[in-house]
């Protein structure tokens, strides 16, 4: 019994990846239970079994991937990092997930959702999550800057607005030199580098101003 468990949880966990895989490399116009079956090497009527549809699927993978990041996410914002630190940190975060697949599956599934309640709903859960996360930590950052005029929900709300957009640009192949996406970020981390020379005034700590 134990070991058609081991199997069972092997095989689903290949069909995961495979269906990640597919998602990032061929895009939801070309996702299809058979096109999994291949790649993973599995039998299409487990692919069934484990998930049900194709779409249970889809949202698996995009619930397995983003449980991970979103913990990652978490456990900086909680750290003794500074809030520019903070904020670079997530910049390297986005670099990384770029490079694993993870914006294009996000995109992938946004574009999905459209048309498909179920997959919209999911995408909306997410959206909530993250945006939880990110108010706890604009509310922390409000509070040590003493910045009393401005909701922390409105500042998670601009930062997830920010990093969608720039995902979107990047997808669709906005150059730098047209998108600032960088350098818009690294503008981002002055200002926080700014606020925190503030908080703790040292003049061997002042922030470059990133200039030439």
């Amino acid at each position: 019994m134990a070991a058609v468990a081991r199997e069972r949880g092997a095989a689903r966990a290949a069909i995961l990846e495979a269906a990640g895989a597919i998602l990032v490399r061929d895009g939801g116009a070309n996702f299809s239970t058979r096109a999994v079956a291949v790649e993973a090497g599995v039998n299409q009527s487990l692919i069934h079994y484990h998930f049900g549809t194709k779409e249970n699927l889809m949202l698996e993978v995009l619930a397995d991937m983003d449980a991970r990041l979103l913990e990652r996410q978490a456990q900086m914002y909680a750290s003794d990092l500074t809030f520019d630190e903070k904020w670079a940190q997530a910049a390297a975060f986005y670099k990384d997930d770029l490079a694993s697949g993870y914006v294009r599956l996000l995109l992938e599934l946004y574009a999905i959702g459209f048309s498909n309640a179920a997959v919209g709903t999911a995408v909306r859960a997410l959206h909530a999550r993250w945006r939880r996360v990110l108010t706890v930590a604009a509310s922390q950052a409000l509070d040590r800057f003493g910045i009393a005029e401005v909701a922390p929900e409105e500042v998670a709300t601009a930062v997830m607005d920010f990093w969608i957009g720039m995902e979107f640009e990047m997808m669709v192949g906005v150059p730098e030199e047209d998108g600032y996406h960088w350098r818009t970020v690294e503008t981002f981390r002055r200002i926080l580098a700014r606020l925190e020379a503030r908080e703790n005034p040292s003049p061997y700590l002042l922030p470059d101003s990133g200039r030439g």
